[in-house]
């Protein structure tokens, strides 16, 4: 069976490029972010760029997971969390939404040939089981979709 893994990919499919519940998707605001001010930090905090590379960073510790792929160490992602961005690089916009995009595509396409049995499996190197990792993703990438858009409103040009 997996009515509920299913269920969980069309969630993930929805928040990056559907009508979610919670208003635009990460695709819309993140398509729609002026490339001027995503290098901004307002008062030290990240900028959408970081926040951007971070959701990235997540994606693809989730992915590595499900793949049952360990060459990725858990300090890769951890000493990647909040990667140093060089802010002058204005091609990292750029290759950071079409990173997003391949990953999202990859954790979809992922999530649909698994089964419900993998939910209550544990995540290598984490105290907790694929459901909570794949709820928290989603969880995670609308958290910080909420902090793109007020600081896209903060810098709106």
């Amino acid at each position: 069976m997996n009515r509920e893994i299913l269920l969980i990919a069309e969630q993930v499919k929805d928040v990056y490029n559907g009508e979610p519940w919670f208003g635009r998707s990460v695709h819309d605001i993140l398509k729609e972010t002026d490339e001027g001010i995503v290098f901004e930090k307002p008062a030290t905090q990240h900028s959408i760029l970081e926040l951007l590379w971070h959701m990235i960073t997540w994606k693809e510790f989730t992915i590595s997971r499900l793949r049952d792929n360990d060459d990725k160490l858990l300090s890769y992602f951890e000493s990647n969390d909040w990667r140093i961005l060089d802010h002058a690089d204005k091609k990292l916009w750029q290759v950071g939404l079409e990173r997003f995009a391949e990953l999202h595509n990859e954790l979809v396409e992922l999530l649909q040939q698994q089964k419900d049995e993998i939910l209550s499996k544990q995540v290598s190197g984490r105290n907790y089981n694929f459901r909570k990792l794949l709820y928290g993703i989603k969880e995670h990438d609308i958290y910080h979709l909420g902090q793109i858009a007020y600081i896209k409103k903060l810098f709106q040009r």
